[in-house]
């Protein structure tokens, strides 16, 4: 497949004539809980199409029960050239894609994908006192003042965050149809699309929550990629809260942006606090592992004036970080986290 960036017309997915073969689209962040395995024991291939990079993950059952392993990955920063969402980087997209998956250890062609955090709304809310039928009409009026997406784009989905407060995702069909048409064009069976959030709470729960002792306790996962920071608030079983703050590696060497990141951090612990009244959140968790230097984490913690320590996804499944093993085709700040929870969905 030709990796020509030049055609500049933008790759169209024909939703009514693959309705069959896709998703739901109104069902954007669906999730499969109960995935057949293929035969050789290997999930679906999570693809996290991040702000920065592109990074795809497969996971496989290993010995014993509840054992897993890693059987493929890769990352790759998005060219400099390309700016995402454009044909240029669809087609990009299409022929890594494509070309990762034919010639890496990646098995079938059955993806769980997720979009980037900029093109996902997240926020917690109280359940409208409405009847089933007219609760999406009224989660569409609550939002409409903070919805950059017109409201006949608007794609949303909800959840039950407990008896009182749901969490609501929205995204604009027409960018979900750019991200569909990618994976039809490299040939891939769409499973499900679902959200960062969700897929770092699924590998958390099924790496960590049980031997941290933290299953029924909140806490807030720190998910530090290059550019960004994605925090989540949850426990083993329940996301309470989600925000991508826009500060990352690249940039936490910075005193000021680590100061920028806390006050983003203070923000949604208040919002917690303020929500769910008898829960409390006292511990960090660095689920980015050691891609990013301890001393950032250090900075982070002692801001925060809580308990922290870090979570490094390939050390819970005792692998090798790929950024380690092969440092000139991976990413070092690729969000691994986020594919790995999207194969383990």
């Amino acid at each position: 497949m030709s990796d020509s960036l030049k055609d500049d017309k933008t790759l169209v997915f024909d939703a009514p004539k693959q309705a069959r073969q896709v998703p739901n689209t109104g069902d954007f962040i669906g999730c499969i809980s109960d995935m057949a395995l293929f035969g050789n024991n290997t999930y679906p291939i999570g693809v996290d199409m991040g702000n920065d990079a592109l990074t795809l993950v497969q996971m496989a059952n290993g010995k014993g029960k509840d054992v897993v392993h890693l059987h493929a990955s890769h990352s790759i920063e998005y060219p400099e050239s390309v700016k995402p969402g454009s044909p240029s980087w669809q087609r990009w997209a299409v022929a890594v894609i494509a070309r990762t998956i034919t010639h890496g250890r990646f098995k079938g062609k059955k993806v769980i994908a997720t979009m980037p955090a900029r093109e996902v709304f997240i926020d917690t809310i109280r359940m409208p006192k409405v009847s089933d039928g007219e609760l999406q009409n009224a989660i569409l009026k609550h939002l409409k003042p903070k919805l950059e997406i017109a409201p006949k784009d608007a794609l949303i989905q909800h959840s039950k965050a407990d008896s009182e407060n749901i969490l609501v995702m929205a995204t604009d069909k027409t960018k979900l149809y750019k991200h569909l048409a990618i994976y039809e064009n490299a040939r891939l069976k769409v499973a499900s699309i679902s959200i960062w959030p969700m897929a770092v709470l699924n590998a958390y729960s099924r790496l960590w929550a049980g031997r941290m002792g933290q299953v029924d306790n909140p806490v807030i996962l720190l998910d530090v990629a290059k550019s960004y920071t994605n925090i989540i608030i949850c426990d083993s079983a329940n996301l309470y809260f989600a925000h991508s703050a826009p500060m990352g590696a690249g940039n936490l060497d910075i005193d000021r942006m680590v100061d920028l990141l806390n006050s983003e951090i203070d923000m949604c612990r208040a919002k917690f606090r303020s929500t769910y009244k008898q829960l409390q959140v006292n511990k960090i968790i660095f689920v980015s592992g050691h891609a990013v230097d301890t001393d950032i984490y250090k900075k982070i913690a002692e801001r925060a004036k809580m308990a922290a320590q870090i979570g490094d996804c390939f050390d819970a499944i005792g692998a090798t970080r790929p950024d380690q093993d092969d440092p000139e085709s991976n990413v070092r700040h690729a969000n691994w986290m986020t594919a790995m929870g999207l194969s383990l969905s």
